[in-house]
C-alpha cells in the first residue's frame, strides 16, 4: 500500500487530561494502583481504564509512526473505549471527530477500495457521532449506512467465510439501531425493530434469534407491557430452553408487575440452584428490600461485594440500602470506596467506580 500520513491523530491537542471530579479519591490514591507506563494490555486485562486511555493517548502522540495506521486506529480505539467505559463519553465524542469523516475516500485502499479502519473502531465512531453533535438520528443512519456496506459485501463475496462474517456484521448493526432507539428514549420503537430482527433472514440461526427474543423482552418490562414480554420469553424459551436465563427473565417479569413476594421466591429458587450467580444473588436482594427486609438485603449486598468483582447497579444498591438504615451513610459508602479502590486489578470488570455509583 502506498505510503499514508495519519499524523493528524497525533497532535497532542486533540487528547484531553481526564478530570478526576467525579472520581473518589480513595480510587486516585489507591497504593494498589499500576503505574501509567505499565503495557497497555496490563492495564486493559486488570480493569484499570483510566490509566489505559492515558497510556493509549500517550503512544498515540509520541510511540507510534505517523504511517503504522493499523497502531494508530488501534489504540484510538482503546482510547475512546476507556473513555466510554469510564463514564467520558462527551470526552469521547470529542476526540472522535479528529478521525473526520470514516465514510471519506481518504480511509479506502487506493487499490483493493477495502476500508482501511477496524470494523469495531468504525461502529463506535458512528455511536459517538451522534453524541458529539446531540442528535440520535446521525447515529441510526450512520449504522444504516454500515448496513448497506454490509450487504453489498454479502452479496459481492465468493468465499462462505466471508459472506457469514458481512452476515454477523449485519446483524451487529441490526442491534446497534435498537440501542439507540432505547438511548433516544424510543422504547416502543426499539421493541419493534428487535421484532423485525428476530424473523429476518440474517438471524436465521437458532442462538441468534433467542438473544434478539430475550432483548425484546428487557424493552416491553421497561415499557411496562408485561403481557409482550412473556410471549417474547416464551418464544425465546421455545427456541431454546436456559434454566438460569429464562427462570431470571420470569423472576424479572413478576418484578416489574409488582409481585414482589413471587419474585423473591423465584430469586431465592435460582440461588439456591446457582448459589455463585452474582445478578441472581442481587435480584434477590433487591426483591427483599421491596418486600421490606431492609437488613436481610444489606447482609446479601455486603456479603456479594466481598466475594464477587463489583459491578455498578451492585454498588449503587448497596449504597441506597447504607441510606435507608442509618444516618451515618456517608461513612458507609467511604468505606466501602475504600474496599474496593483496595483491589489490584477489576476482576474481569472496570476496577474503578465512579462517585454516582456510589451515591456520593
Amino acid at each position: 500500500m502506498p505510503s499514508m500520513d495519519f499524523s493528524f491523530l497525533q497532535d497532542p491537542a486533540a487528547y484531553h487530561a481526564l478530570p478526576a471530579a467525579n472520581v473518589p479519591q480513595p480510587f486516585l490514591n489507591a497504593p494498589n494502583a499500576p503505574s501509567v507506563s505499565s503495557p497497555l494490555d496490563t492495564l486493559l486485562l486488570s480493569g484499570h481504564y483510566r490509566l489505559a486511555a492515558i497510556a493509549a493517548a500517550r503512544n498515540i502522540v509520541t510511540a507510534a509512526a505517523p504511517t503504522d495506521y493499523e497502531t494508530l486506529f488501534h489504540l484510538v480505539h482503546v482510547r475512546l473505549a476507556c473513555l466510554c467505559l469510564i463514564e467520558e463519553h462527551a470526552l469521547a465524542a470529542q476526540e472522535s471527530k479528529l478521525l473526520g469523516d470514516l465514510e471519506s475516500a481518504f480511509y479506502r485502499h487506493p487499490l483493493t477500495n477495502v476500508h482501511i479502519v477496524p470494523w469495531d473502531l468504525r461502529l463506535l465512531a458512528v455511536r459517538l457521532t451522534a453524541l458529539g453533535y446531540g442528535e440520535w438520528r446521525k447515529g441510526i443512519m450512520g449504522y444504516y449506512e454500515l448496513a448497506r456496506e454490509c450487504r453489498e459485501s454479502i452479496i459481492k463475496s465468493t468465499f462462505a467465510d466471508d459472506k457469514n462474517l458481512w452476515r454477523r456484521r449485519l446483524h451487529e448493526c441490526g442491534i446497534r439501531v435498537a440501542n439507540v432507539l432505547v438511548e433516544m428514549g424510543d422504547l416502543e420503537g426499539a421493541g419493534r425493530h428487535l421484532g423485525t430482527l428476530s424473523c429476518s433472514e440474517e438471524t436465521a440461526d437458532t442462538a441468534d434469534a433467542r438473544v434478539i427474543l430475550l432483548m425484546e423482552t428487557f424493552v416491553w418490562l421497561r415499557v411496562g407491557d408485561i403481557q409482550a414480554a412473556r410471549r417474547c420469553l416464551s418464544r425465546a424459551s421455545h427456541a431454546s430452553a436456559d434454566k438460569l436465563v429464562d427462570g431470571t427473565m420470569d423472576a424479572l417479569i413478576q418484578l416489574a408487575d409488582s409481585d414482589y413476594e413471587a419474585a423473591a421466591s423465584s430469586f431465592r429458587a435460582l440461588h439456591e440452584s446457582f448459589p455463585d450467580d452474582a445478578m441472581v444473588m442481587q435480584n434477590l436482594a433487591v426483591c427483599l428490600l421491596y418486600t421490606g427486609r431492609i437488613s436481610d438485603a444489606r447482609d446479601l449486598l455486603s456479603e456479594l461485594v466481598d466475594q464477587s468483582p463489583p459491578f455498578h447497579s451492585l454498588v449503587f444498591n448497596l449504597s441506597t440500602v447504607y441510606e435507608l438504615c442509618t444516618e451515618r451513610n456517608r461513612d458507609k459508602k467511604l468505606h466501602l470506596a475504600e474496599k474496593l479502590a483496595s483491589r489490584r486489578d477489576g476482576g474481569g470488570m472496570g476496577w474503578e467506580l465512579g462517585s454516582s455509583e456510589f451515591k456520593l
